[in-house]
């Protein structure tokens, strides 16, 4: 069954069906959904080409939790019907949010979006602006600065997200493509949840001319780690220097729902998407 991508309370999107002429005249047709919380930008007309079906959610009416509609379009001797599913959480709420809010089985976030930062002496994260597929980096400056074991004397990257699943999650850090251009050392960094110990990552451990080959080609280097969350609820990602010279474009925490793509899951709700603007 053909289905629209899932609506969800915080981003309060908005989905259209395409409905088209694949014959040489012209048909009339009808749209009815199966639920009052599922709203049509017409339910009714004429297909001389092609003609967009907006479907909108009322929040005020829809179930909370996860639920499913139908929209049935009927027309030139056929029928079609397209599932339509919302999520609509008890909490947190547009109002009550305080991070990036976990969606289809994921939290994508870009690097500049942090929560918070933490500087370490003379080391400190720095945005680049518009060096990154998608929208920017953060570095380590100065780029002479000595490598640390975390979390001591370590700057750290915060980020913050309400997650709705637990157990094990794979984190993916989307970097910028680089050499080991440091004798006798790799590129690390850390990761780790809320207090927990942060877990080493060898950005350079696949390093053959293929991956060299690749990271040129998609302009980036994909490395990823598994950590373990005990419950659902808020968590707090934090993304740890280890050595200067990793310059980190955007992370995904993938709870299973993570489809392959080029770019990667676009950026997931939160509540300062409005000024994407960090000190």
């Amino acid at each position: 069954m053909p289905a629209l991508p899932q609506f969800d309370s915080l981003k309060r999107q908005r989905h259209y069906i395409e409905i088209f002429d694949r014959g040489q005249t012209w048909y009339a047709f009808t749209a009815k959904s199966s639920a009052p919380w599922i709203s049509l930008s017409t339910t009714h007309g004429t297909i001389n080409k092609d003609q967009r079906l907006w479907v909108d959610v009322d929040w005020a009416k829809t179930p909370k939790g996860t639920s499913d509609g139908f929209v049935t379009i009927s027309g030139a001797e056929r029928e079609v019907t397209v599932k339509v599913e919302t999520f609509n959480p008890e909490t947190p709420t547009r109002a009550s949010l305080q991070g990036f809010m976990e969606e289809n089985g994921y939290v994508s976030m870009e690097a500049e979006h942090y929560t918070k930062k933490t500087s370490a002496g003379p080391g400190h994260w720095e945005k680049i602006s518009d060096y990154g597929r998608t929208l920017s980096s953060m570095t380590i400056f100065p780029v002479t600065a000595k490598s640390v074991v975390p979390p001591q004397n370590s700057p750290c990257l915060e980020y913050r997200m309400y997650l709705s699943h637990s157990g094990t999650v794979e984190v993916e850090t989307i970097l910028a493509p680089t050499l080991n251009f440091v004798p006798g050392r790799s590129l690390r960094y850390a990761v780790s949840f809320d207090d927990q110990t942060p877990q080493m990552v060898d950005a350079l451990a696949r390093h053959s001319s293929a991956d060299w080959e690749t990271e040129v080609k998609d302009s980036v280097r994909q490395v990823k780690s598994s950590l373990t969350l005990a419950m659902p609820g808020y968590h707090t990602l934090k993304f740890w220097m280890v050595d200067p010279g990793v310059v980190l474009q955007k992370i995904v925490v993938d709870l299973g729902g993570v489809r392959p793509s080029y770019l990667g899951p676009p950026e997931s709700y939160w509540p300062w998407q409005s000024q994407h603007l960090r000190p």
